[in-house]
């Protein structure tokens, strides 16, 4: 009766998120056909991360939903590598929350999993998660040192896309310490590997990240070279979030460059986009970077407006970020209470498996003692009997010389004395002499 609750719930849950979602969205929508057949195998567990993962960016709280699905169904199947991937993506869930403390310890449980299991991808790809953890703690040593192992794994097993984003997130702690010039030595080699590839998605990043540089260095010319390149590679990608990025990262660099009616237009465009996908933080930033323009321009009212639009998006920001704080505080309860009972059960299983262990190796080490004290009776007894049967030789041998002595004297004696045929002839004759 509770499993068929259960199925029916998972089943109400993606209903609801296929209609309030990308329904449009292929993927997503074959996930969902897949997870909904009765058939728990690997299968299940992978489109269950993997739907997690489609709704990373789309909606964190129903990615987390899917990966604990994924890790408990893992957990029931024995699947050592689904469970790694599911705790690797909570891992990623928690880093987007800031929980960082939380974050590292899935992903070391992940990577414990993934070093077990032998998966140097999985390996390559968690140890770059660690690092971005370190990084956004700003923990550079600690950063750096999981980057370059991730950089040599993936080189090991030939991962080139792999290879291109920890160059690149090396780039980034560079330029996060303001050693542009090392920044953008590892950003090129990273561009350089994605073109090889045609990774046009992490053509896109390489180069506006390159454009950052270029702006963090006042080079505003090249910086904006490389923004209107990635602009033009991320509009044929079609991605509206991380073009209205860059039309906003334009604009601000128009702004600074005095070109106020160009940056105006770029920013006003970013606007746009943002409210048409939703995204309320990124809204917020143009917002205030129009105000700031309004300002430098003398249009005071205006940059009024839009300083307040920016407060109040501020203040729904933070009301929806403590209503998913709170929703993600019952989840996390939920599941940290279903994850104890899990590793309540295995540490029961794991003390009984310990001790028939136990039992095993007591029971056959007293064989193996009693093995020995056996066989050191069977030598002793055959030493024994050795010595007994040469000490009956040494007797019969002995006896035997005695009795050959005592034969010999015999016939000695034999010899020596007179026959009794001899006697009774002597006392025959001396009769008839009487």
């Amino acid at each position: 009766m509770v499993k068929w609750f259960k199925y029916c719930f998972l089943l109400a849950v993606l209903n609801l998120f296929q209609h309030l979602s990308f329904s449009q969205n292929a993927k997503i929508d074959s996930l969902v056909t897949l997870i909904k057949t009765d058939k728990e195998d690997t299968n299940k567990v992978n489109a269950l991360n993997e739907l997690g993962w489609e709704y990373k960016l789309l909606n964190p709280d129903t990615s987390f939903f899917f990966i604990s699905q994924a890790l408990t169904l893992a957990e029931k199947i024995k699947w050592e590598k689904g469970k790694a991937n599911a705790l690797r993506y909570i891992g990623g869930y928690n880093l987007d929350k800031g929980n960082y403390f939380e974050a590292l310890r899935y992903y070391f449980d992940a990577l414990k999993i993934y070093e077990t299991i032998q998966d140097k991808k999985g390996i390559a790809a968690t140890l770059g998660n660690i690092g971005i953890v370190y990084g956004n703690q700003a923990d550079y040593p600690k950063t750096l040192d999981y980057y370059f192992r991730a950089l040599k794994m993936a080189e090991e097993i030939g991962d080139k896309n792999g290879v291109a984003r920890h160059l690149g997130n090396i780039g980034v702690v560079y330029r996060n310490q303001a050693d542009y010039t090392k920044a953008l030595e590892y950003y090129f080699k990273a561009l350089k590997i994605v073109e090889e590839l045609g990774n046009k998605n992490g053509i896109a990043i390489w180069l506006g990240n390159i454009g950052s540089v270029y702006a963090d260095q006042a080079d505003y010319s090249k910086a904006l070279d490389y923004y209107f390149k990635a602009l033009k590679m991320r509009e044929e990608l079609g991605a509206k979030n991380l073009i209205a990025t860059t039309l906003s990262n334009i604009g601000s660099l128009y702004t600074k460059t005095g070109k106020f009616k160009e940056a105006e237009t770029y920013l006003l465009d970013a606007l746009k986009i943002d409210k048409e996908i939703g995204a309320q933080d990124y809204e917020r930033q143009v917002e205030e970077a129009l105000s700031g323009l309004y300002e430098k321009t003398g249009q005071h009212k205006e940059a009024l407006e839009h300083y307040k639009k920016a407060m109040v998006l501020k203040d729904s920001l933070f009301s929806e970020e403590k209503n998913k704080e709170l929703t993600k505080k019952e989840m996390n309860y939920d599941f940290e209470k279903k994850e104890a009972a899990t590793k309540a059960e295995q540490d029961k299983k794991d003390t009984v498996t310990q001790i028939i262990i136990y039992s095993v190796s007591v029971g056959f080490a007293l064989v193996l003692v009693l093995a020995v004290f056996i066989f050191r009776g069977y030598r002793q007894k055959q030493k024994a009997n050795i010595i007994i049967s040469e000490q009956k030789q040494l007797v019969e041998e002995k006896q035997k010389d005695i009795l050959d002595s005592i034969h010999y004297a015999k016939r000695i004696q034999q010899s020596l004395l007179p026959t009794e045929k001899y006697i009774d002839k002597s006392l025959l004759r001396l009769k008839k002499k009487d």
